[in-house]
């Protein structure tokens, strides 16, 4: 996925959109689908803009440019979720760190693990309250409402398997030795 469907999507939405908008949708409902800076934002709504895919409103309040999405917008978001296959490459560090806890000891795997599941609670909460705050009269919060469900699974799933984790090692044994012998490393 681009960051440029991602803008779309999100102002198609929800209505005329800021950058600041933009940027808390980032980190908010969008923060387990999609990363993306306010340096990566803003010259991308530019583009947009240029292409003729958004068109910018007049200043808002505190000096935002909320921006809509044009008739060609609409057209370019319709041919992207009709005519191309979702991308399903995915980077997770947290799943990519727990292939090398073998380099620690068990009481420092298990506080990073603590971490982890205490992070996707936290994320879940925020998700299950988002969630809440659906309109399912709207037709944009109805489609919401299944990306906002599948967030909820994933941390749902984050958090089980943290619990697991933290679980499995605790029968660790204690002593880790030297953790790089024997790796092949050096």
């Amino acid at each position: 996925m681009s960051l440029q469907m991602a803008l779309l999507t999100l102002i198609s939405s929800g209505g005329p959109r800021s950058g600041y908008d933009l940027n808390r949708d980032f980190e908010g409902i969008l923060k387990f689908v999609w990363h993306a800076k306010p340096t990566q934002v803003y010259p991308e709504l530019r583009r947009l803009a240029a292409e003729g895919l958004i068109r910018e409103q007049a200043e808002g309040s505190r000096g935002r440019r909320p921006y809509e999405i044009t008739e060609e917008g609409l057209r370019v978001l319709r041919d992207w979720l009709t005519t191309t296959s979702a991308d399903h490459s995915q980077r997770n560090e947290t799943v990519l760190r727990s292939f090398a806890l073998w380099l620690v000891h068990p009481e420092e795997a298990q506080a990073f693990l603590r971490e982890e599941m205490e992070y996707h609670r936290a994320r879940l909460r925020g998700m299950r309250a988002t969630k809440k705050g659906l309109d399912p009269g709207r037709p944009a919060d109805r489609a919401a409402l299944l990306g906002v469900e599948a967030g909820i699974r994933r941390l749902e799933a984050m958090v089980s398997w943290a619990e697991w984790a933290i679980d499995t090692v605790a029968d660790w044994p204690a002593d880790t030795g030297d953790a790089l012998s024997g790796s092949g490393a050096g």
